[in-house]
């Protein structure tokens, strides 16, 4: 007569449990990454990626013989240089990451090498 009971509380679990993991995945995560070459400003980039990894490896692929690599999820990504030196920001949208960049970049030298945007931000 126990078992009863017991099937209920067990239901009701699995349920809960569904309800939280569908809960905290959400919308779907899209990936993107920036890989960069600091010596010769080549680049490859890759967005709305199922995976960090996907990204990396893409944006790798794209780029040949790069020594950088950033990431950025459901976002914008953006490299600003300058001679010796660049920076890397990400932000909300394309204009963000880009002002970001540049003032961290200092100086009237300073340019946008490459950015890129996922589709969902």
């Amino acid at each position: 007569m126990r078992i009863a009971p017991i099937a209920g509380v067990m239901l009701a679990f699995s349920l809960l449990s569904s309800d939280a993991h569908g809960a905290r995945t959400g919308k779907k995560q899209l990936w993107g990454a920036i890989a960069y070459n600091s010596k010769t400003g080549t680049f490859g980039y890759a967005v709305d990626l199922a995976s960090r990894r996907a990204a990396e490896t893409e944006a790798f692929r794209q780029c040949g013989d790069c020594d950088v690599i950033k990431t950025f999820r459901d976002s914008c990504g953006a490299i600003a240089e300058r001679p010796k030196k660049f920076v890397w920001e990400t932000g909300a949208s394309r204009e963000i990451a880009e002002r970001k960049a540049l003032g961290k970049c200092g100086g009237d030298a300073c340019q946008i090498a490459v950015w890129a945007c996922t589709t969902q931000k």
